[in-house]
């Protein structure tokens, strides 16, 4: 990945935009001397050390932004008048950072038109130790996704007062078996308020560079064998960067893994929604339907991503679809076409060899 060497600020501000660098706010951007935290090695001990840092309980995620405080007022800028989803980020990353000085801009943000905004400010107000954000974080845990809720239950369990630690357990039955693990989790070893933030050390962003941290703690995760955890942060992933057609795939196969199968689906057709004109959107969709002997489904979703790119691997799919619904002629015109392009492709030769005879014996 080539890093673009300019402020951290600056490229958080062209992560959180998703749209370059023109017209960016720059008169609040510090630009410290840049040192990279090695989020590619995705085993460096540096993750181990993020683990224990400010008191981490084993539950509660990975400080992968705390700190940098550096970077907290060009945040502020896209909190106070950035686009939605930008606002609902910003609002996200100053809880993630633990600096009080962003708690007047998220004060403010409890007032934002837009409700995502309001809850992921109210959770980062109790993220810092700020009771007035709880109001919103108690919202979160009706009807939000499980990673957001999760973010909640951090929040609230920081704040750690008789009376929430009453609501918590009130709530934890009606809550889904992770979040009601976190639950207890919080309730047995809550987590520290997060202490004023000093820089911890300043980073190089580019616009994958956030999105490389939390694939780091996604890691990190895996190797400890909570794949809710994965799940969550790569949830994340996708708030920051919507067009990472892989990992809502990831999610998806995870969310299936577990026995979620109607999540794993929402996840796949979420990604086709957000993504209609990728081709490998449609092309997980259909693997899902294809390895679940769902043949009938697979099909037009595999033909959408031939449509989209015709040399794409979902077409040796399509064509056994095809099959195992019993539309040969239609499956003996992909497997000849593919031969046509690929003679001395053996698998493609073999099939083509193979239907044509039991087109032809019919």
């Amino acid at each position: 990945m080539n890093r673009l060497q300019v402020a951290c600020g600056i490229c958080l501000i062209a992560l959180l935009a998703g749209s370059g660098m023109a017209g960016l706010p720059t008169n609040n951007v510090v630009e410290p001397e840049a040192t990279d935290l090695g989020f590619l090695d995705l085993h460096s001990s540096q993750l181990d050390e993020m683990a224990q840092e400010a008191g981490r309980p084993p539950w509660a995620p990975l400080p992968v932004m705390w700190g940098h405080s550096e970077i907290v007022p060009v945040i502020e800028e896209v909190l106070g008048g950035a686009s939605a989803q930008d606002r609902i980020r910003a609002a996200f990353l100053l809880g993630q950072i633990g600096d009080r000085d962003a708690t007047r801009s998220l004060l403010n943000a409890l007032d934002d038109p837009c409700r995502d905004v309001r809850i992921q400010a109210g959770i980062a107000l109790a993220s810092l130790g700020d009771e007035r954000g709880q109001h919103a974080a108690w919202a979160a845990l009706i009807g939000e996704p499980q990673w957001i809720r999760y973010y909640a239950v951090l929040g609230l369990s920081r704040l750690n007062t008789d009376e929430i630690r009453q609501n918590l357990r009130q709530i934890q039955p009606q809550q889904p078996e992770f979040i009601s693990r976190t639950i207890q989790a919080a309730l047995d070893q809550p987590a520290p308020v997060a202490a004023v933030a000093p820089d911890r050390r300043a980073v190089v962003w580019d616009c994958g560079e956030l999105v490389d941290a939390f694939s780091a703690e996604t890691d990190w995760w895996w190797h400890h064998g909570d794949y809710d955890q994965c799940i969550r942060c790569m949830q994340v992933m996708l708030l920051m960067d919507p067009t990472l057609t892989e990992t809502y795939s990831n999610i998806a196969w995870l969310q299936w893994s577990l026995g979620d199968e109607t999540s794993a689906i929402g996840t796949y057709h979420r990604a086709v929604s957000r993504l209609p004109d990728d081709p490998w959107s449609h092309h997980y969709l259909g693997l899902h339907y294809f390895i679940t002997n769902r043949y009938e489904l697979a099909i037009p979703h595999l033909r959408e991503a031939v449509r989209l790119q015709p040399d794409i691997i979902s077409r040796r799919m399509l064509a056994h679809s095809l099959e195992h619904t019993g539309q040969l002629e239609a499956c003996l015109g992909h497997w000849r076409e593919m031969y046509e392009q690929s003679p001395d492709d053996p698998a493609v030769k073999f099939n083509y060899q193979r239907v044509k005879k039991l087109y032809e014996g019919r």
